[in-house]
């Protein structure tokens, strides 16, 4: 996070700072204009990306307050997936597991899905389901009876466009995080 900081920082300052050029070369008009025609292309930008977004209800706090015990169900394991950065926070995140759409997170929310024994792929993507845009995260693994996998979904900035990473954490790390985040209810309960 201070990492995107100073680069947001650099990126007022050099902006303020090309602005005062084109201004005294240009003249107040015309840079006026051009600043309104970047403000309206910026916009744009983050309109279409919004577009994506699904209504996503919140779990009831009942669902909630068992999925914080960290428990799977008897011979199944529990897959949770956290979502906490500012950076994009408005931009839903997809979550499939084998194919199938789980959910959309976005910041500061999490999931909790029950998985069957055996190998899963999860893959996390902005976009829509028949339109991914560039950039998603796969993980594969073999989920084992009782087991507890706790995944950390991000946004990464890349020079043109993002990549979404999933990172597997300790739970001991990011307890305090699902404890400050609200839970989405998923289209699917069990995969």
């Amino acid at each position: 996070m201070p990492r995107n900081l100073v680069l947001y920082g650099l990126a007022v300052l050099g902006g303020l700072v090309l602005y005062g050029v084109l201004r005294s070369v240009l003249g107040g008009e015309i840079v006026m204009l051009l600043s309104l025609v970047a403000l309206v292309v910026v916009g744009v930008v983050i309109f279409r990306n919004l577009q994506t977004n699904r209504k996503i209800a919140d779990a009831t706090p009942e669902v909630r307050t068992a999925a914080l015990t960290f428990t799977p169900e008897p011979g199944k394991a529990a897959l949770y997936i956290l979502r906490n950065q500012f950076v994009g926070r408005a931009v839903g995140i997809n979550i499939e597991v084998d194919g199938k759409q789980i959910t959309q997170l976005k910041s500061p929310r999490f999931m909790r899905l029950t998985l069957n024994p055996g190998p899963h792929r999860i893959v996390a993507y902005m976009g829509t389901p028949d339109k991914k845009k560039p950039g998603e995260a796969l993980l594969e693994g073999n989920a084992q009876p009782g087991e507890v996998l706790i995944l950390k979904t991000e946004i990464e900035p890349q020079m043109v466009g993002v990549t979404v990473k999933l990172t597997p954490v300790d739970l001991d790390k990011v307890r305090a995080d699902f404890q400050k985040s609200r839970m989405v209810s998923n289209d699917v309960a069990e995969v």
